[in-house]
């Protein structure tokens, strides 16, 4: 960065509020709660084009040991997901029409597989990642990937879903009117994230992974987000993740010195929500 400033002090990326208090610390990043809307987001945060350098590469160069979020395939995660979208699109599949799908951050593609798995024949299903390793690998197995981010794409679709990847969006309220640019007529957004901005900081039953994210919603937050942009929630789900395996997982990686907060199982508030929206 030829010495200059790595990182820049922020308003709430909700509501736009100053006001703000201590909520956590990880990897020498601060995260705060916004005083008026409850908003978790980190502060000061990477500047842009650091932000931009991680989305694409994996690498966080502005966190110490160059910190990855390459990670690998998740194969079960396909047969989650594939059960999620069979109950909550079930109108969707017995129309027997085929539709258009992008799922956004699409990783290793599992979501665009399990949405491939259900759609009727001659159903388009595209993945969009700006990772290359990530992308690259999607494509060697013989996914539809577009490279790139919302911004870039000139399609349009009936469905676009966003599962887990919210918390890597630094202007969430830029990224909804991107996406009803990209939304046919009467299409529909689905959208997965943690209601970690709803939590004591104690709470959350793993690591945080800042700066690869910045925003942490609440419940009210992310239904706020949508109303206000002019999308209708349909339905409103919520699951734990704080099951035996989980708990599992984390004590490996507190063993290897990862800054994970144990609790025990089914003991945390903490739940992903899962909204299907209609844009209005």
């Amino acid at each position: 960065m030829n010495g200059g400033p790595t990182t820049e002090v922020i308003n709430c990326p909700f509501c736009s509020g100053p006001e703000s208090e201590y909520w956590t610390k990880e990897n020498g990043f601060t995260a705060v709660k916004c005083s008026d809307c409850g908003l978790v987001y980190v502060n000061p945060r990477p500047i842009a084009t650091l932000i931009d350098e991680a989305v694409k590469t994996g690498v966080h160069s502005d966190v110490d040991h160059g910190r990855t979020a390459i990670v690998r395939r998740a194969a079960s995660n396909v047969r989650v997901y594939e059960k999620i979208f069979s109950s909550m699109y079930s109108d969707v599949w017995e129309r027997t029409t085929p539709i258009s799908w992008l799922d956004i951050g699409a990783g290793y593609g599992e979501v665009i597989e399990a949405v491939a798995n259900l759609a009727p024949q001659g159903s388009t299903i595209e993945g969009l990642e700006p990772m290359e390793p990530k992308r690259n690998a999607a494509r060697k197995r013989g996914l539809a990937m577009r490279e790139g981010y919302l911004s870039d794409v000139k399609s349009r679709y009936d469905f676009v879903s966003l599962v887990n990847v919210y918390s890597h969006i630094p202007n969430f309220h830029e990224f909804l009117k991107d996406l009803k640019k990209v939304l046919s007529v009467g299409g529909e957004f689905f959208v997965e994230t943690g209601n970690i901005g709803d939590l004591d900081a104690r709470e959350v039953p793993s690591e945080l992974d800042l700066p690869d994210h910045l925003v942490f919603a609440g419940e009210k937050n992310i239904e706020d987000y949508l109303t206000n942009a002019g999308f209708e929630i349909i339905e409103f789900r919520r699951r734990r993740k704080d099951g035996v395996i989980n708990f599992a997982k984390n004590i490996g990686k507190k063993m290897i010195g990862r800054q994970v907060n144990l609790t025990l199982p089914y003991t945390s508030r903490y739940r992903s929500i899962m909204i299907r929206a209609a844009l209005t």
